[in-house]
């Protein structure tokens, strides 16, 4: 399934459905083991997620990119409503934004509803979007009980 991507000045929206419950695919968000397997841009070959999942509780993703070598992307928990929503600061590189993932069941599936603010440029948005799309496609098949 592809994501629906709208992009604004200093904001970019991601809209996917995902064929798993919602307090599945919210799982898949807060433990290290699975994020791990799913985090990353389609050249990652490894990520190593450490999640402390409470509200000012913190996380990173120690990211391994083919094109890239290592990249560290860091954050801040501000609100966790289990299994609702979860937003957070984050900094990735000298980019620090506001990211807010609402989870909407609908029955056995789940819209995931991924809004990032806070880009310096419009420009950055498309380049975000399609790491979160590779990502996306690792989680739905690690969803699907396909190794990501």
């Amino acid at each position: 399934m592809k994501s629906e991507v709208n992009i604004g000045d200093n904001r970019l929206q991601m809209t996917r459905i995902f064929n798993a419950p919602r307090e599945r695919v919210f799982a898949a968000w807060k433990e290290s083991q699975l994020t791990s397997q799913w985090w990353g841009c389609k050249d990652t070959t490894h990520v190593d997620s450490v999640i402390d999942f409470r509200p000012r509780g913190t996380f990173s993703h120690k990211i391994q990119i083919t094109t890239a070598g290592e990249m560290t992307y860091t954050g801040q928990f501000d609100q966790i409503i289990e299994p609702e929503k979860i937003s957070w600061s984050a900094q990735f590189g000298p980019l620090t934004s506001r990211v807010t993932v609402e989870f909407i069941a609908l029955g056995n599936q789940t819209k995931l509803v991924l809004t990032q603010e806070g880009f310096p440029s419009k420009d950055l948005c498309p380049i975000v979007s399609e790491g979160f799309t590779a990502a996306f496609n690792k989680l739905e098949r690690l969803l699907e009980g396909v190794a990501a």
